[in-house]
């Protein structure tokens, strides 16, 4: 397995997520949205000698999942699906699908979900949540 970079580890995390129907997916903080979506974020480095250290990188990026919020209970339910360990929207179930995120890392699993009620982007509302995992991956240590 390759080294891989915080890039190339955030992409495969978005092709992971790709594979949920009606899911927009990106890999960068985008200006606009169209919900749903699914934003995959930079995980943060609170420690670069803890983090790489040994030659293997172990960081939390997160997912954002932000869907309309127009009617409250639709908005909700479909954050729930999303949320739900099962089903064709999970998304736990899709980073199982390929914990090595087609080979770029070591494993990758959903370690949890924090439902972030109503988000406001741009001058429109959206229910949210943001998932946090973890990851796996070699690097060179720093």
């Amino acid at each position: 397995m390759a080294e891989a970079t915080l890039d190339e580890i955030m992409l495969g995390i978005a092709e992971r997520l790709d594979t949920l129907p009606e899911l927009n997916t990106v890999d960068y903080v985008p200006d606009d949205i169209t919900p749903p979506i699914a934003v995959v974020g930079v995980p943060p480095i609170p420690n670069y000698h803890m983090t790489m250290k040994r030659g293997t990188y172990d960081i939390r990026p997160t997912v954002t999942v932000l869907v309309g919020s127009a009617l409250d209970s639709d908005g909700q339910y479909l954050l729930a699906q999303f949320a739900s360990p099962v089903g064709e929207r999970s998304i736990p179930k899709a980073i199982m699908g390929d914990r090595t995120l087609a080979g770029r890392v070591d494993d990758c699993v959903v370690d949890s979900f924090q439902p972030l009620g109503i988000e406001e982007v741009g001058v429109l509302n959206y229910y949210g949540g943001v998932f946090t995992l973890r990851v796996l991956a070699r690097g060179d240590g720093v």
